[in-house]
C-alpha cells in the first residue's frame, strides 16, 4: 500500500463509525478482497478504509505501509463546544493514560494537516456553529512508523451524529488527500492554550505547516530529547520553531533549547 494514505474506523467510536458509513456510501468505495481484524476493507483510488475494534487511541500498527494514516474521531470536551479538531498524537510526559508510550512522539506530516485545515476552513459556512481548531500533541497511539492524523468531530454525542458535520469532515478529508498538499515553511509549534487561534490562523493563513505542537501546560517536559523528536519525527524536513510569544512560560530556556537545535525562531 505504498503512496497510499489509509483511513482507519473505530467500531467504538459513534462519530467514527459513522464518518466510515459516508465515506463508503457517498464516495463509493468498494470491497476489495482483503481483510482487517475479520472485517472487510475498502478501497477507492490510492485510498483505503480499515475498521477496527479497538478505541484508535490504543490501536497497534497494522502491517501496511502507507504515505499516513488518518484517524477518523470522536472529540470530547468538558465544554460541549461543537468543534472540529484535528492533531498528531504524542505524550510529552511520563504519564501514558490515553494510549502511547510516555515521552514518546508520533510521526507528523505537516503539509497534509495543513491542506485538511484549510479544507475545512473552506467550509466553513457548512458547519458554521462549529470551531475549526487544531490541537497540540496529546494520547495514543505513538510507536506507528508512519504519521497519524486525527480529525475529529466533537464535542457530544449530539455533534458526532449531526449529519452536517460528518459529510463536512469526509468532504474536506477526500479533498485533502486528492490535492497536491505542500508548504514552504515546516515548522513545530511552543507555547499556547490546548485550543489554540493563533497556531490555527497561522496554518490556515500562511505557508507555514504545522507538525508536533508542544502547549504551554507541556512546556515543563520540553528537553534535548523531546524537542528531537519532534523535529526528526516529520516526514517533511522542520526549518522552523514558531513560539506563540506570549503563550511560553521559561522563554529563556526554551529558546535556548531551540537555537541550539538550529531551527530559526519565529514569533507569533
Amino acid at each position: 500500500m505504498t503512496d497510499n494514505i489509509i483511513l482507519v474506523s473505530s467500531n467504538q467510536d459513534i462519530a467514527s463509525r459513522n464518518m466510515a458509513q459516508h465515506l463508503i456510501e457517498t464516495y463509493r468505495f468498494k470491497e476489495i478482497n482483503q481483510r482487517f481484524e475479520g472485517s472487510p476493507i475498502y478501497k477507492k483510488d490510492r485510498i483505503y478504509l480499515i475498521k477496527t475494534s479497538k478505541e484508535l487511541l490504543l490501536l497497534d500498527e497494522p502491517s501496511f505501509d502507507p504515505v499516513a494514516y488518518i484517524f477518523l474521531s470522536r472529540h470530547t470536551s468538558e465544554s460541549g463546544i461543537p468543534s472540529l479538531t484535528a492533531h498528531f498524537p504524542g505524550n510529552f510526559s511520563n504519564v501514558a493514560s490515553f494510549g502511547g508510550a510516555p515521552t514518546e512522539l508520533a510521526y507528523t506530516y505537516p503539509s497534509l494537516h495543513r491542506e485538511y485545515l484549510k479544507q475545512l476552513k473552506q467550509l466553513k459556512n457548512n458547519v458554521f456553529r462549529y470551531s475549526i481548531v487544531t490541537e497540540p500533541m496529546h494520547h495514543g497511539p505513538t510507536s506507528f512508523s508512519k504519521p497519524v492524523l486525527f480529525v475529529e468531530i466533537g464535542s457530544t454525542q449530539e455533534h458526532w451524529q449531526d449529519c452536517t458535520a460528518i459529510e463536512t469532515v469526509c468532504e474536506a478529508v477526500m479533498a485533502t488527500i486528492e490535492s497536491e498538499y505542500s508548504a514552504d515553511k515546516i515548522s513545530i509549534g511552543f507555547g499556547g492554550t490546548h485550543y489554540s487561534e493563533k497556531f490555527t490562523n497561522l496554518i490556515i493563513e500562511s505557508n507555514y505547516a504545522l507538525g508536533a505542537i508542544m502547549p504551554k501546560y507541556a512546556l515543563p517536559n520540553l528537553d534535548k530529547f523531546i524537542l528531537n523528536q519532534m523535529i526528526t519525527k516529520s516526514v517533511e524536513k522542520v526549518s522552523y520553531a514558531i513560539l506563540d510569544w506570549k503563550g511560553v512560560k521559561e522563554k529563556n530556556r526554551v529558546i535556548s533549547l531551540v537555537e541550539e537545535s538550529g531551527l530559526e525562531i519565529v514569533k507569533l
